[in-house]
């Protein structure tokens, strides 16, 4: 045992927690700064979700860190919390409150952890009687291929955006396809070929009436970022057709390959469910005699055959669906009010925060019960003796 505290001594150490502490303050501080230019969510994936901050080198596509990210952060203050339990605390009923406390403070940190790495965020937008079984990332597209050849169901091969890369090939997985990236940009601006600058200008030809350029790209709270790819399909290593597909132009592309039907398309990366929801009506309330938004409201038809579900349900501020380990609030609307959009939150760590704060209230409630439950003896036994 002592050596286990002697091990672990440097690790609990005070100063340790000090700097840690500051170094979130830091990380804070400046995501918060940074986030007006960069966005949330890649606010969140450079400062909390990252290993370290980096520095480009001027001229050179090589970067070097330069400050701590907050994963190292958190995992350093993690193991100094419970290396200062192992190599400094000595258990005794007087200090159950603070046991709880820590653990509570503990349990905090890891449910952090696994919301940070597990939790996936997407949205579905369902106009008035459209009915999906799906969402779709606001963020990450997919390029999307389609068997059509079974009358009852289709077969989606999915190949994430990060993998389309210029110049790369791709085995696309359980088929004799490969995929050949001719050319890829992750954001780009859908316009007529007449407006180019020149016709040799850089860019993909979608159809008659649209070209995709590139641009940089956006960090824009509101805007999404337009990929687009140019590539070759091969079947056993022969060419099965070459297209350009953007996510901007979502309209699969058809094509056959030995005589079975395909589709073909750039679309956002979508997570299919076993259940459907479909919109019945939708409903957006005002302030009387003003433009203020009162309320917005979804009222939907869930259907699920595998567990006999078919229910008419609402879905309004503060009052998401549960369903299926996935929670969909009630996030925006579009198309003069004609389109709800619910964000989709799959969050296998939940629980675990309200868990922790209520470790925390119990560890403090026990605590100072107990110091007061000492005090007020203390106090009537000195009442005692004087008397």
């Amino acid at each position: 045992m002592i050596r286990i505290k002697t091990l672990f001594r440097p690790l609990a150490s005070l100063k340790l927690t000090i700097i840690c502490l500051a170094c979130a303050m830091v990380l804070v501080f400046v995501g918060t700064l940074d986030q007006v230019h960069i966005g949330i969510y890649e606010a969140q994936n450079r400062y909390f979700k990252s290993f370290a901050l980096f520095l480009p080198i001027p001229g050179t596509r090589f970067a070097v860190p330069w400050f701590p990210g907050g994963y190292v952060v958190g995992g350093v203050l993690l193991l100094n919390l419970i290396a200062a339990h192992l190599a400094r605390f000595k258990f005794s009923w007087k200090k159950l409150g603070i046991v709880v406390l820590h653990a509570g403070l503990i349990l905090m940190l890891v449910g952090q952890l696994i919301t940070s790495i597990f939790q996936v965020e997407s949205q579905m937008r369902l106009d008035e009687g459209e009915r999906k079984n799906f969402s779709e990332s606001p963020y990450f597209d997919e390029l999307a291929i389609t068997d059509k050849s079974q009358p009852d169901r289709d077969r989606i091969i999915s190949i994430p955006d990060s993998d389309l890369r210029k110049g790369r090939t791709i085995q696309v997985p359980g088929t004799d396809f490969k995929v050949v990236v001719n050319d890829f940009y992750p954001n780009s601006a859908l316009v007529n070929p007449g407006r180019l600058p020149s016709p040799a200008y850089p860019h993909l030809k979608l159809g008659p009436m649209a070209v995709a350029v590139q641009i940089p790209k956006t960090y824009k709270q509101d805007e999404r970022n337009v990929a687009t790819a140019a590539v070759t399909l091969l079947d056993k290593d022969q060419p099965a057709g070459s297209w350009s597909v953007s996510s901007g132009f979502p309209q699969p592309v058809n094509f056959q390959v030995g005589g079975k039907p395909f589709q073909i398309a750039l679309q956002p990366q979508r997570y299919y469910q076993p259940f459907s929801l479909q919109l019945l009506k939708f409903r957006h309330d005002r302030y009387a005699g003003t433009d203020i938004a009162k309320n917005f409201s979804s009222q939907v038809r869930l259907v699920d055959p595998a567990r006999k579900e078919d229910r008419e349900l609402s879905i309004y501020m503060n009052h998401p669906l549960r369903y299926a380990g996935l929670t969909f609030y009630q996030a925006g609307y579009d198309n003069n009010d004609r389109t709800t959009i619910l964000q989709v939150v799959q969050n296998p760590g939940r629980l675990v925060p309200y868990i922790s704060c209520g470790l925390l209230v119990a560890g403090l409630l026990l605590q100072f019960g107990m110091h007061l439950f000492r005090f007020a003896r203390k106090m009537q036994g000195a009442s005692a003796s004087a008397s």
